[in-house]
């Protein structure tokens, strides 16, 4: 008896499905069951190519989809190659957007591009689909693939598919509202899934624009996101401030700081609780020989008192107190 869920209309197509090779046994019995349910949720909209033997009896890795109705986003880590046998006959109108974040993925002579395409890992690749083409992927391969309906973003990439670095201030901030996507949307009722697509949607157009109208609602929780990552990974550079931040997202300070504006902290505010929480995290650290007066300097605050004052406001106890604290 199949027990699989149908999906029989646009609202029912929301949600999201995973195949794991590490907890579901590796080769078909991974990926058969991703493809199974992609043609029960998503394939009369979007029919997939018919994959390789080596691809289906060999397959390691990890598959996940989010679908949003009339969008997907599928993110894949594998560590062996995926190639496809038959692209059938299916007539297509929707739009690819490729970014490979690990190894590389070959598109044989995508619609428009007059050639085939590679893309490398740091780089995304969008085009029009008319046809299904033939790809291979290295065996170790990370992306994001987003598919969007043609009507959306067909005039974009149309007869001029787009190619850049997947760094890029507008890809960033893409990224970071489809990791969101991504976290939340098992959470997410019909209207706020319906807002995720369409923010999707504009966060797309402005990648292949490389132009966002910051006045666009959707615009201001990625771009509040992507602030947040790039200031994760340079806690410790001396030049991280709101200002360089929106310096490197190519927006305004003004934009950045509107951005910020309804959440529960402003950004300087929140660089600075993160500095806390990474010095305390590691004044805290098994062996650990760090001093308050090097924490300080790590972190960037003016001077050691600066610091003492600001991690006792947050952890009601000095650094040397809280570093005595018996870890759990």
């Amino acid at each position: 008896m199949n027990d699989r869920p149908r999906f029989l209309g646009p609202s029912d197509r929301m949600g999201t499905f995973t195949v794991d090779a590490g907890s579901m046994g590796t080769g078909r019995r991974t990926w058969e069951p991703f493809i199974d349910t992609w043609n029960d949720r998503m394939g009369d909209l979007y029919p997939l190519p018919e994959f390789s033997t080596s691809t289906l009896d060999g397959f390691q890795g990890t598959m996940r989809s989010v679908a949003l109705r009339d969008t997907a986003v599928n993110e894949l880590w594998g560590s062996s190659p995926l190639s496809t046998r038959a692209v059938g006959a299916h007539e297509h109108d929707h739009v690819r957007l490729y970014f490979v974040l690990r190894g590389a993925m070959t598109l044989r002579e995508p619609h428009d591009q007059g050639g085939d395409a590679r893309v490398s890992a740091g780089t995304y690749f969008a085009h029009h689909v008319v046809t299904e083409n033939h790809f291979h992927t290295t065996p170790e391969i990370g992306s994001r693939i987003f598919i969007f309906p043609g009507d959306a973003l067909r005039s974009l990439v149309a007869g001029k598919p787009r190619a850049g670095r997947a760094t890029s201030p507008a890809a960033q901030i893409l990224m970071a509202h489809t990791s969101m996507v991504q976290r939340t949307v098992g959470d997410l009722g019909p209207a706020a899934a319906h807002a995720a697509r369409n923010a999707l949607l504009e966060l797309a157009k402005g990648l292949l624009l490389d132009h966002f109208d910051d006045r666009e609602p959707a615009f201001t929780p990625a771009l509040a996101r992507a602030a947040r990552d790039l200031a994760d990974a340079r806690l410790t550079d001396a030049d991280l401030s709101p200002a360089a931040v929106a310096a490197h997202l190519h927006v305004s300070l003004r934009t950045l700081q509107r951005a910020f504006a309804s959440l529960d902290e402003s950004f300087s505010a929140y660089i600075r609780r993160r500095r806390l929480e990474e010095a305390a995290a590691a004044l805290t650290a098994p062996g650990s020989r760090l001093t308050v007066s090097e924490a300080a300097a790590r972190w960037h605050f003016t001077d050691s008192s600066h610091f003492i004052r600001a991690f006792k406001k947050r952890y009601q106890a000095t650094p040397a107190q809280f570093a005595r604290r018996p870890t759990a």
